[in-house]
């Protein structure tokens, strides 16, 4: 396929450029390796944990993880064979791959992204907590990983980045509708393409790419729903930046499925200010 012809329209050389990114990134073969046993139904989580002991990284990430405001309190894991038993296959899978192929933590060209993509994490397990909806610790890592498709963004074609940061603050419109309308897709869309390649499971694969459009979900519809509203709780209470200063209507179908009432609201505020002080004073990804 031939590229862009020099001078084109700037709007057709980031569209041409995004289609790219269907191919975008591949997995480096240890975390393959990582994938195919994490996937295994008799999976021997001491195998596994020789296979991330082998990246120094990987196993200070895994245990970082484990050891963090989000999933032991205590502090206490030392051996990532134990923290594989604590976070599942599901988060340990996911978390893993993203961190180990795409840094969150530097998106210079987006100050405040990683405090939005931590308070969307805390959001959304504050909100399966208090509603009994979903798994927590999956909702959370979703949350967590609601932006991917901006960071694939960022690492991959960084002027279309800039771009659209700078045409939505210019106008006024929301980061996702200045992509459509500038690259032809959008972020949550560019996450899709990611997470199907790398096999995510459906609980986390769904609210990371629909998190903008929960009716769209078909297996995992309450983590969709918990993804999407804590993503627009966290815009409202004003914490990080998600790239614009919009805040998104929230669906109303996701509210009713989560029976959010003000007395339920008023209860996921009070969890989620009491958690996400305790995962700042962790330093969760330091």
């Amino acid at each position: 396929m031939a590229g862009p012809a020099s001078g084109s329209v700037t709007k057709e050389k980031f569209k041409w450029e995004v289609s790219r990114l269907r191919t975008l990134p591949t997995l480096p073969k240890l975390l393959e390796r990582v994938v195919v046993a994490l996937e295994d139904p008799d999976i021997n989580f001491a195998s596994v944990a020789e296979l991330i002991e082998i990246d120094q990284s990987l196993t200070s990430q895994v245990l970082r993880l484990a050891n963090s405001a989000f999933y032991n309190a205590q502090g206490s894991v030392s051996q990532v064979s134990q923290a594989l038993v604590m976070l599942g296959t599901a988060v340990t899978r996911s978390v893993i791959l993203s961190t180990g192929v795409l840094d969150m933590k530097s998106m210079g060209g987006l100050p405040g992204f990683w405090e939005h993509s931590l308070g969307c994490a805390v959001a959304a397990g504050a909100i399966s907590k208090v509603t009994g909806r979903g798994n927590p610790e999956e909702v959370t890592a979703a949350g967590l990983l609601h932006d991917l498709g901006k960071v694939v963004l960022y690492k991959q074609l960084p002027d279309a980045f800039v771009h659209v940061v700078e045409t939505a603050a210019a106008t006024g419109k929301s980061f996702r509708a200045v992509e459509r309308e500038e690259l032809g897709t959008d972020h949550g869309e560019i996450a899709g393409w990611l997470v199907e390649k790398w096999r995510f499971p459906a609980c986390l694969a769904e609210p990371i790419t629909w998190h903008h459009a929960p009716s769209r979900a078909r297996v995992a519809r309450d983590e969709t729903a918990i993804v999407h509203v804590a993503n627009a709780l966290i815009r409202a209470l004003g914490y990080g930046s998600g790239g614009d200063q919009r805040i998104a209507a929230i669906d109303p179908t996701a509210w009713a499925r989560l029976a959010l009432t003000p007395d339920v609201l008023d209860a996921i505020l009070d969890r989620f200010d009491a958690d996400l002080d305790h995962a700042l004073n962790f330093a969760t990804f330091e």
